[in-house]
C-alpha cells in the first residue's frame, strides 16, 4: 500500500471516529438510555456499542502516547461524561396553552396546577 493511499485510509478512520465521538456524545446529552436513543436515530445498539468501544480504544491509545507508557502498562484516562442540564423545565401542554415550570418546583404546586388543568 503506498504512502498516499495509507494516508487516506487513515484520514477515513479519523472521519469515522470523530462522527462516532459526536454520536455518543448526542446520545449521553439526550438524557434517552442507549437502546431509545438508537431507536429513535435507526442505529443497531450493536453498532453503537462497537464503536464506543473503538472511541474509547482510541483514546486510550492517545493518552499512552502522549505519556508515551507502554501498551501493557495500566493507563487512568479521565474521560468526560455529560450529564443532562440542570436546568431542564417540565412543559405541560393542553388546549394549546404551553406552560414551562422549572424542573426543582415544589410537588404540591405541581399537582394543584395539573389538577386545575385536568
Amino acid at each position: 500500500m503506498g504512502k498516499t493511499t495509507r494516508e487516506i485510509v487513515l484520514v477515513k478512520k479519523n472521519i469515522r471516529l470523530q462522527e462516532w465521538s459526536r454520536q455518543i456524545e448526542e446520545q449521553k446529552s439526550s438524557g434517552l438510555n442507549v437502546q431509545d436513543w438508537c431507536t429513535q436515530n435507526g442505529v443497531n445498539p450493536k453498532t453503537y456499542y462497537y464503536h464506543l468501544r473503538r472511541v474509547r480504544e482510541e483514546l486510550l491509545k492517545e493518552s499512552r502516547t502522549e505519556n508515551k507508557q507502554a501498551p501493557n502498562d495500566t493507563v487512568r484516562a479521565v474521560v468526560p461524561i455529560p450529564t443532562a442540564p440542570a436546568d431542564r423545565n417540565i412543559t405541560i401542554e393542553k388546549n394549546g396553552l404551553h406552560i414551562s415550570l422549572p424542573s426543582d418546583i415544589a410537588a404540591d404546586t405541581l399537582l394543584a396546577l395539573v389538577g386545575k388543568l385536568c
